[in-house]
Formats: C-alpha cells, structure tokens, sequence
C-alpha cells in the first residue's frame, strides 16, 4: 500500500516562527495572495492530458480543475535579521491535505545584505518557474510548459538552503545550496502511490545582467520510500520461479526504493518593455526502468503590444538512452493466463512510459490591471514514433491506437493582491 507518512517537523517550527512575530512586532506582518481560474480542454478517451505527476489526466474533456489555484501568503518580519514566510495554495491534487496545501513554511535569518539562510519547507530551486510556479500572472503563459513540467513532481522540500550573492562584472551572481527531502504523490494507471525522496541535495546558480538572466541547477536524491511498480507486480511475485527463471531478477531491477534520480537545468530569460524570451533544457538521469532517462526543453517568445502580449513556444520531451529489455517467460509458461497478462501488462507498462512528443503553441495575454491577466492559449502536441508517456493512460489506452497529435486549449484568467 502506498505510505501517507508526513514529515511536518520543519514546517510546524517555520510556523512557530510566523505565530510569535505578531507578538514581536504587529506592523511587520504582510497578507498577500494569488490565483489562477483556468480551463483546459485536451486529451483522448484513452490519453489523459497531464498537467504534472500531482494531478489526474484529462481525458478528452474540459475541466477546471488542473489549472486552476488560489493561494495566500504571509510575511512577517521577527528582527532585522529574521523573517517567516508561510505559503499555502488550495488547487486540485491527487491526494489533497492540509500538508500538501502548504507549499512554503520557513525561517529565514540573513548574515548580510548577501548571505542568507532559510530553514523549513521552502520551494526546491531546481528550475526557473521554482518559486512561482503555482502564481499563473507571474508567467506569460496559461499554465507552465507541459512538454517541460509536467514530468517534475517536485515543487517544495522540508530542509534548508543557504544563497550567497555576489557583484560580478555588471550583474549579479547568485549561488544556492540546498537540501531535505520532499514527499510527492505520484499516478499510476491503478492507484497514487506516496513517494519520499531523500536526502535531496544541489546547487543553483543564478545570474542577472541587464535584461537578462541565467541560471543552471544539478539535484540529486534517492527514492526513500514508496514504490508505484507494486501497482503492476505485486500479484507476481508468489510465482514458482520454474514458470519465469528471470523474474525475481526483473523484480529487484523493478524495485523504486534506492533509485537515484539525478537532475539538471539550464534556463535563460530576456525581458525588455518589447519582448519576452525565455527558454530552459533539463536532463533527467534515473535508474528505473519505468522511467527513462528524459531530456526536455522549451523556447517562448512575447512580443508586447502596450497591454497586449502575443506569444508562441516550442517544447519537446524526449526519453533518451536504452530502453529496459523485460526478459520474457519461456514459451510453455505464456501459455498459462495468468503469466501471459502479467507479462504482458509490465510489457505495455515499459513502453508506455517511453516519451517521444513536440509541441507548438500560441497564445496572447491581457493585461487588464497591473493585478490581473486575461490569457488564452491553443497547442499542438505531436506523438512521435506512438510514444505515450508524457500522457496519463487507462488501461484500454495501452493496447488502442495512438493519434498523430493531441490538441490542448486554455484560457485563464490571473490576479495577484
């Protein structure tokens, strides 16, 4: 069974933090929030659009819920040197709770003008859109780049991090270490599984000059707890091993516990009063044959128009590096019901998860105040070679046929106060 346990000690002590600074002083704490009401029409019958790995696919319908998020923030300074920041979004999970609602709850304590610390649940920086990647006014798109993020379940971790920032030529440098552990819900085609993935550690770097901004991130984990392979393999592992010699063997390969997942990140930003540019790669380096190593990566530009931005993107996800070769059983045993659906179930599994897609989208956004965007969005998803997995599926969605392409439709309306 997939495990709901919680570590909740770092965000109740941010908390703590929060609750004691009305007391040290009344006129530092700030109230701020953001939302997003967004509907997106996209998906098949059997291919479910997905947002990220929290959520459930959309399959061939519209729907408010992937997109859509209301969230508050509290600030609150303690002393010169001492903030908390709590953070909370209500939006549509998977598994929903209180904890999941809390996406920030930290300490923060700076040394200098240039050296700071936080401590607690704090937003994982191992992307660009990290500390605002559920604030759609934030981003000129109706939602993050799917082809991109929709493969990231990480948004926050409970540990610390520590910045430095430097003067370097014209701009500024930052460097930013980090550590923890996060707890992510993850879809499988039978159940959500709760996974636990520590210690989390990396660094980002970050520079700005001009218009423009920089930045790269290296993270690495393991896979503490929670293994979603179960969902497909659990009722095979009582079988004579006479019926299929290499199954324990696949089984052990199968095992997500201990998996190191490494990931890498280079983005670049470049904001003028006439145009927006931005563009990230990531590389996603993990030994798990359900997930192949992936390589992703986005170009948008805007072009601003007084209040009007039009904009147009490119994305492609793609797995890269060998495939998992699943041993078969020998011929004598396909033939009983049982062996023959098992194999064939992981089999279908394997290559379902296999991601080979592009995709080209416009949109434009609004600005109807400096508080609130109107923006709308229409992509082209292309399925190279029959490649699914950057798809939810059914279990009928397995074995049908895969279109040449898949329509997504968005508009959204945004609001900051």
């Amino acid at each position: 069974m997939p495990s709901r346990k919680r570590l909740l000690t770092l965000p109740c002590f941010a908390l703590a933090g929060l609750l004691v600074a009305p007391v040290v002083a009344k006129d530092t704490v700030r109230v701020s929030g953001f939302g997003t009401v967004s509907v997106i029409d996209s998906g098949t019958d059997n291919l479910g659009f997905k947002y990220d790995l929290s959520k459930e696919g959309l399959y061939g319908e519209s729907s408010l819920k992937p997109g859509s998020a209301l969230g508050l923030q509290i600030n609150a300074t303690i002393t010169d040197n001492i903030d908390a920041v709590v953070q909370g979004v209500m939006q549509d999970r998977i598994e929903n709770d209180i904890d999941k609602s809390i996406s920030w709850a930290f300490l923060r304590y700076k040394f200098s003008p240039n050296v700071s610390f936080r401590v607690g649940r704090i937003a994982t920086p191992i992307y660009m859109l990290s500390e605002y990647r559920d604030v759609g006014f934030a981003y000129l798109w109706t939602k993050p780049i799917t082809d991109f993020y929709s493969a990231i379940p990480i948004a926050s971790m409970d540990g610390a991090d520590i910045a430095f920032r430097y003067s370097l030529g014209d701009g500024i440098l930052e460097t930013r270490f980090f550590g923890g552990q996060s707890n992510v819900t993850i879809e499988t085609i039978n159940d959500p599984y709760e996974v636990t993935l520590g210690p989390l550690f990396g660094t980002k770097l970050t520079y700005e000059v001009d218009n423009w901004l920089f930045s790269g991130s290296a993270t690495t984990t393991k896979v503490k707890e929670g293994d979603p392979s179960l969902s497909i393999t659990s009722n095979l592992s009582a079988l004579p091993q006479f019926l299929w010699p290499s199954l324990p063997f696949t089984l052990e390969d199968f095992r997500f516990v201990d998996t190191r997942i490494t990931y890498y990140s280079l983005g670049t930003s470049y904001e003028s009063g006439d145009w927006n540019v931005q563009a990230e790669l990531s590389y996603t380096d993990t030994d798990w044959p359900f997930f192949p190593d992936l390589a992703a990566g986005y170009t948008s530009v805007g072009r601003v128009l007084d209040s009007l931005t039009v904009f147009g993107f490119l994305s492609k996800a793609k797995s890269v590096g060998g495939y998992y070769e699943l041993t078969s059983p020998p011929t004598t045993s396909l033939a009983i019901p049982d062996i023959a659906t098992g194999f064939n179930l992981i089999d279908q599994n394997l290559k379902a998860r296999i991601v080979n897609q592009e995709t080209l989208g416009f949109g434009m956004r609004y600005d109807v105040n400096a508080n609130v965007a109107l923006k709308g969005q229409i992509e082209r998803t292309w399925l190279i070679d029959n490649r699914i997995g950057g798809w939810s599926t059914t279990a009928s969605g397995l074995t049908a046929s895969v279109p040449d392409y898949i329509d997504t439709y968005s508009v959204s309306l945004s609001f900051v106060f």
